[in-house]
């Protein structure tokens, strides 16, 4: 699970995550030194986890109808996830591109959108010292049944083994095959091979809710994105307002880390654009953060 893991925390060649909010957004982030991770249960589109979940018990389904051999596996593995609870799964939102019109439209105020430049490699550092992870969503499904197949090679590989080999097994007569299926469901499941067992699934189990959030619906790709996933955090808990609900979050205080974390801010379309500048200016300023690049949409869109 580890290398398959690893594969989504790296992208060469991306030196900037982007963060589109509104000015309040800004002066938030500002003013806490931190960027908000939002419970995922509360978020606009929460159906990730049980996306990845189908994706899983399907995958167990296979093993367990389809290869006798390995039926105490899929079982283990198909009874663990229908057991499973959802974590507390907080993630914050990127996109690896900048000045993008769908971003403005879907995640920023009429007028008043901002866009901010993170250094990726500061996110990830960060996020490596604190155990949190920064993922690139996952939007192809083929992609993410490689990715869901991944992590079960990686479960079977610390599941008890049988103790008859595949070979032997595919030379036993019927009623010896009956009986190996009995036999490992009874040593893996039940008996002196359980805490292992027990201990693969439950890995597997942590890192389904983990990968979750990161797999999301290809008609979403254009917004590139990536998220910092934090799990079952022990930061203190906060709470802003939606249009129908409270959102519960997290402050990742990656600003008070490293001052260096904003590297850009881009402002939106906006009716009064060299005063929104000129007053981000003085913001940043105040701050200490004058260094920070600020730059104007190109994108000719009127939304007021």
């Amino acid at each position: 699970m580890d290398n398959a893991n690893s594969t989504l925390l790296t992208s060469i060649g991306i030196p900037m995550l982007y963060h589109y909010t509104s000015l309040e957004g800004l002066l938030g982030i500002l003013n806490s030194q931190s960027i908000w991770a939002s419970h995922c249960e509360f978020l606009n589109d929460s159906s990730e986890f049980h996306h990845a979940l189908s994706f899983a018990k399907n995958h167990s389904a296979k093993i367990y109808m389809g290869d006798d051999y390995l039926s105490a596996f899929g079982w283990g593995m198909r009874h663990a996830l229908e057991r499973m609870n959802k974590q507390d799964i907080y993630v914050s939102s990127f996109s690896e591109k900048p000045d993008l019109l769908s971003q403005w439209r879907g995640y920023c105020p009429q007028g008043a959108g901002i866009c901010i430049g993170f250094d990726k490699k500061l996110i990830e550092k960060y996020c490596s010292e604190k155990g949190y992870k920064l993922s690139r969503c996952l939007y192809d499904h083929e992609e993410q049944r490689n990715h869901i197949s991944e992590m079960v090679k990686s479960c079977l590989q610390k599941f008890p083994e049988a103790k008859v080999s595949r070979a032997d097994y595919d030379n036993l007569d019927s009623k010896g095959q009956v009986n190996h299926v009995i036999d490992y469901q009874r040593y893996a499941l039940e008996g002196q091979g359980k805490p292992e067992a027990d201990a693969a699934l439950s890995e597997f189990c942590n890192y389904i809710n983990e990968c979750a959030p990161i797999m999301k619906d290809y008609g979403f790709h254009e917004e590139a994105e990536w998220r910092v996933v934090a799990r079952n955090p022990i930061d203190e808990i906060y709470h802003r307002t939606a249009h129908s609900h409270l959102v519960p979050y997290i402050k990742i205080p990656v600003i008070k880390h490293d001052v260096n974390t904003i590297k850009k801010i881009i402002v939106g379309p906006n009716p009064s654009a060299r005063r929104c500048i000129s007053s981000i200016r003085s913001l940043l300023k105040s701050h200490s953060l004058e260094e920070v690049e600020i730059a104007n949409s190109s994108i000719p869109f009127s939304s007021w």
